[in-house]
C-alpha cells in the first residue's frame, strides 16, 4: 500500500480520519483482528470514509445505525477488517502519537486529504456571537501532541490560522486541549471542502456574503475615505 512520497487521495484523507475519530480496535478470540471504526452523528461523514476505504481495500465496509440516549441524532457506527491498512495506520503513527514525517513532504492535494479527515473529525464551523454579520468562525480543538505538526500543514497549503491558545481541561486529569482558529477565506482559496453537509453549509453560507466589506457591519475604510473625512473636520 503506497502511504510514503505519495499517498493518494484515499490514503491522506483516511490518516487524517484516523488521527481525528477514527481509532483500530481489535476482535476475534485472540484480539488479533484489526478493525477500523468511526462513530459520528454524520451519515454523509461515515460514507465518505466508506468510499475511501472501498478505493482500497476489497474488505467489507459495513455502517450501522442506533439511537443514542438523551440525543435526538442517532450514531453511525462504520467497521471494517482491512488488515494492511490499519496496520499501517498504528505503526506510522505510534498509535495516533504523531503525524508521520512523510506527509511533510507530499504535495498539496495529498495535504489537502489529510487535512480534510482530520477537520471532517475534529474541526468545527460554529455560529458567531459577536455583533457583527459574519456568521460563522472555524477552528479546531485537540488534546493531540502533534497540534504544532498540523498547524504547519494547514499553512504549508495556505491556510491561515488565528489565535492558538491552551484551554482548562474539564477535568484535572483531563489532557489539555488546545484551540485554533482557521481563516475561512484561505480554507476556501486552498480548495478544502468538508465532506460533512452540515459544517460545508455554513462555510457556503459564510462565502455567499461576499468580501469582508459587504459581511462586516463596521467595514474599514478605505485610504481615500479616510482622507476625506479628515479633510473635512
Amino acid at each position: 500500500m503506497r502511504i510514503r512520497q505519495s499517498a493518494g487521495k484515499d490514503v491522506a484523507y483516511l490518516l487524517g480520519v484516523y488521527l481525528g475519530d477514527g481509532c483500530v480496535t481489535h476482535a476475534g478470540r485472540k484480539r488479533d483482528t484489526p478493525i477500523f471504526k468511526l462513530n459520528t452523528i454524520d451519515q454523509d461523514f461515515a460514507e465518505a470514509v466508506k468510499q475511501s476505504l472501498s478505493n482500497l481495500t476489497d474488505a467489507v465496509v459495513s455502517i450501522s445505525k442506533h439511537d443514542v440516549k438523551k440525543s435526538s441524532k442517532p450514531n453511525y457506527c462504520l467497521q471494517s477488517q482491512c488488515k494492511e491498512l490499519c496496520r499501517r495506520l498504528v505503526v506510522d503513527t505510534a498509535g495516533k502519537d504523531y503525524i508521520p514525517e512523510y506527509v511533510f513532504t507530499w504535495n498539496k492535494e495529498d495535504k489537502l486529504q489529510f487535512i480534510i479527515g482530520l477537520m471532517d473529525s475534529e474541526g468545527f464551523v460554529a455560529a458567531n456571537s459577536n455583533s457583527t454579520n459574519r456568521r460563522y468562525y472555524m477552528g479546531y480543538k485537540s488534546c493531540d501532541p502533534w497540534v504544532g505538526g498540523f498547524i504547519a500543514i494547514l499553512q504549508s497549503v495556505g491556510i491561515r490560522v488565528g489565535k492558538i491558545s491552551e484551554e482548562k481541561p474539564r477535568k484535572p486529569t483531563y489532557k489539555v486541549p488546545t484551540r485554533f482558529a482557521i481563516k475561512m477565506q484561505s480554507w476556501i482559496d486552498s480548495g478544502a471542502r468538508f465532506n460533512i453537509a452540515r459544517k460545508q453549509g455554513r462555510v457556503d453560507e459564510w462565502a455567499s456574503a461576499g468580501a469582508y466589506e459587504q459581511r462586516s457591519m463596521y467595514p474599514r475604510r478605505s485610504t481615500s475615505e479616510t482622507n476625506m473625512l479628515d479633510t473635512v473636520r
